[in-house]
């Protein structure tokens, strides 16, 4: 057992110190060269020597072994030589090199496990490549066998060989291209009637970029097994439906072992076969036979054919003849088109057209279609009647003909632009009044339709079949009915109306009757005052214009754009002012006028109540004071001893009452009053008013003058004061003279007779009744003269 394990164990260890010696080995680079240098190329017959080097590093005292390899191409196509040695460079020779010898080599060292390449050498020889050599086997076929094409060169592969065919004696054409890494390529062919007979090849070496003579030309020789296929169609190649159609198919057998197959068909489809020299396809032909019919005649894999276009003809239709527009209704000078059409027949089919009952057609064409058109660009009114077509086609040289219905053309001329225009010469119109507006086409067949447009909104429409103009009738209701009018004409030609231009009508409103009135509503006026009138009319075209009226005598004038009243304003200064006033209302159409308005003038103003009420205050005062002194002369009466001894002491009185006055007057406010002339002014006089002449009195002159003065006693009188005033109530009425200085008023006592009469106000304001004493008021009246 030791015996058989330790050889084993020895070996191991061998064989892992080798591996372990191999695998310290480095390849550093690998380099090619060669000789001689290529500079401008290598010559032909040159020796080329290719030595590759490399660079390694190996353990110590170890001399590893080292694989070369020698490729030429850059995809190393071609191994050129191998070798394992100890050394540290190899080399490859190439004797008597060639052009096929250019191009691309390197080399490659293998060591342990290490594996390096060198970079890509080119090598460039010149020279002339060697002519190849074709050969043909075999050279003699039968149409339908396979032939082989061998083209042979000396030079080195890879090399590309291209194959030619030469075409009765012309260039060589391209047949076949191959690159192949022998000597030696081939190109297989099966021979047909269209094989060359006549070929060559070439050779090419990618690397030198140079391409060989020609080799020298082979016949191929060929030989049919039967001749070319006989076809026959009777009666024509071109029949009618229903006629009878013979096909017949046959050859020429050339080689007597050959029984070629012939076979008749219908495009693609077998219709008849045989293996004679003859075949027959026999039928009653219709439209569908129509179509490309063949005779094949095959043996193996030959085969020759000929074909030929069989057409069985149909008769054409009965046509049909259309007119467009449609209905024969055609404008002047509008174009027409005149349709010719057929449900079947073969092509290619003959139309003509004609018109009326002429024989000579206005237009012909043959088309391989079912319509024809005839085309009239601009049409006349010549060209009204009838129209027909005729149709045809052929088979084999017989004619079939159709004819078709008859279409009537009536050329109508298309209406003009219609003008419009008003029956009278106005442009402005009252509402509720008629217009008349007319509407005419100079050109147009009859009958002509117009149609009324106000605003682009219909009124209504008018035919007529003459030439008149059309009338239209409005009544012009509202102002909206004004704006523009157009009219319409259009005859049977459709889409060929026409418009006219607008006219504008314009509306207006005629002014209703104005009302006139004054501001406040009042026609009572004074004198010096001014008066508002305001003039408005309710309905009316603005601008209105507004006139005033005194008497019928014209004012003043007011226009208004708004529909707001016009305003006069009036001065009344004097009586001649006064009348009967009314206004004027005017617009563009029409006037009215207003009911007439009178003003009364009062006369005088506001001094002249004034003056009024001074006076009767006056004349309430004077009566009182008479009053007064009538109640006092009676009370004296009564009272007669106090009156006597009044008098014996009369100049002992006049001192206290003049001291009670006196005193009064200290405490006590004096007002005098000025009563003069007052006259009336008469009615009769209007420039004359109420005048009240009132004077103040002047410090530095003395004038006569009524005066009241009337002096209220002050209400803090103690009893023990018997000669009191207050006691009771006086009235003292005097005539006196106003004097310049401010004490004339107790001196004018002395020299003016005073009759004091006592009043009691209070037992006057209760009919008589005793009350209890109160304030007693002094009242002094002096009349100098009453005027």
């Amino acid at each position: 057992m030791l015996k058989v394990i330790f050889p084993i164990l020895s070996f191991l260890l061998l064989e892992t110190s080798k591996t372990e010696s191999e695998n310290g080995v480095i390849i550093n680079s690998v380099k090619l060269k060669y000789n001689p240098a290529d500079a401008g190329g290598i010559k032909q017959g040159s020796n080329i020597t290719l030595t590759c080097s490399v660079d390694i590093l190996t353990p110590s005292g170890q001399s590893p072994q080292i694989s070369y390899l020698f490729y030429k191409g850059q995809a190393q196509d071609a191994l050129l030589k191998t070798v394992t040695i100890q050394a540290q460079e190899s080399q490859y020779l190439i004797q008597s090199a060639r052009p096929s010898h250019s191009g691309y080599y390197s080399c490659e060292v293998e060591a342990g496990s290490q594996r390096k390449e060198s970079v890509f050498s080119f090598i460039t020889v010149t020279g002339n490549l060697q002519t190849p050599v074709l050969t043909i086997r075999p050279t003699e076929v039968i149409l339908g066998d396979l032939t082989e094409l061998c083209c042979t060169s000396e030079e080195i592969p890879p090399l590309t060989f291209i194959f030619y065919t030469h075409k009765n004696g012309l260039n060589p054409v391209r047949l076949h291209e191959t690159s192949s890494k022998n000597k030696t390529a081939t190109h297989q062919l099966r021979v047909t009637t269209d094989t060359e007979q006549n070929y060559s090849c070439t050779i090419e070496v990618p690397a030198a970029r140079s391409v060989s003579k020609h080799s020298e030309v082979v016949q191929l020789s060929v030989q049919n097994p039967f001749s070319d296929p006989m076809f026959e169609i009777e009666p024509s190649n071109e029949i009618f439906e229903g006629d009878k159609l013979t096909i017949k198919c046959r050859v020429m057998q050339l080689l007597p072992h050959v029984k070629p197959q012939l076979i008749i068909m219908k495009d693609t489809t077998p219709i008849s076969t045989g293996n004679t020299s003859s075949v027959v396809f026999s039928k009653t032909a219709n439209a569908t036979d129509t179509g490309k019919y063949g005779c094949m005649a095959r043996w193996n894999s030959v085969s020759q054919a000929i074909r030929r276009q069989v057409t069985v003809a149909v008769p054409v239709s009965i046509p049909t003849l259309m007119s467009t527009p449609i209905g024969g209704n055609v404008v002047e000078d509008g174009s027409l088109d005149l349709s010719c059409a057929v449900l079947g027949g073969s092509y290619p089919i003959t139309y003509k057209f004609y018109q009326d009952t002429s024989e000579i057609p206005l237009h012909q064409i043959t088309l391989n279609a079912t319509t024809a058109v005839h085309h009239i660009v601009s049409i006349k009114n010549g060209h009204s009647g009838k129209y027909s077509c005729e149709v045809s086609n052929s088979a084999d040289q017989i004619t079939r003909t159709k004819k078709s219905q008859y279409v009537t053309i009536i050329v109508r001329v298309p209406v003009s632009n219609p003008t419009i225009k008003c029956s009278s010469l106005k442009d402005v119109y009252k509402t509720g009044e008629w217009v008349i507006l007319l509407c005419q086409s100079t050109n147009g067949t009859v009958p002509i339709t117009y149609s009324l447009f106000s605003n682009k909104r219909l009124i209504y429409s008018i035919s007529r079949s003459d030439r008149e103009p059309a009338a239209f009738k409005v009544l012009l209701n509202e102002t909206k009915d004004g704006g523009e009018y157009k009219c319409k004409a259009e005859n049977e030609i459709p889409n060929l109306s026409k418009y006219s231009k607008g006219i504008n009508i314009t509306i207006k409103v005629p002014v209703s009757k104005p009302l006139i009135y004054p501001l406040l509503n009042s026609t009572k006026v004074k004198l010096g005052e001014t008066v508002t009138l305001h003039c408005v009319t309710s309905t009316g075209t603005l601008p209105i214009t507004y006139t005033l009226y005194r008497n019928q005598s014209s004012l003043q004038s007011a226009t208004t754009m708004q529909a707001i009243p016009a305003d006069f304003n009036i001065a009344v200064d004097s009586v001649e002012h006064s009348g009967v006033y009314s206004c004027k209302a005017e617009n563009q159409i029409s006037s009215e006028h207003s009911n007439g308005l009178s003003f009364r003038i009062l006369r005088g103003g506001f001094l002249w109540w004034i003056y009024i009420i001074i006076v009767l205050i006056s004349l309430m005062i004077i009566g009182l004071a008479i009053l007064i002194a009538q109640h006092c002369k009676q009370w004296c009466k009564n009272n007669e001893g106090i009156n006597q001894e009044d008098e014996s002491s009369k100049p002992s009185q006049r001192g206290p009452l003049q001291h009670n006055q006196g005193s009064l007057k200290k405490s006590m406010e004096v007002i005098y009053s000025k009563i003069g002339n007052i006259t009336h002014p008469k009615l009769n006089q209007p420039d004359s008013d109420m005048l009240i002449e009132q004077q103040e009195a002047d410090s530095d002159r003395n004038h006569e003058g009524d005066y009241t003065n009337i002096m209220p006693c002050q209400g803090n009188v103690t009893e023990d004061d018997s000669e009191s005033d207050c006691e009771a109530d006086y009235t003292n009425v005097t005539s006196k003279r106003k004097a310049a200085s401010a004490d004339s008023d107790t001196s004018s006592d002395e020299t003016n007779h005073v009759l004091y009469t006592q009043l009691d106000l209070a037992a006057l304001q209760n009919n008589g009744t005793p009350q209890p004493q109160g304030p007693t008021i002094y009242a002094s009246i002096a009349l100098d003269k009453l005027r």
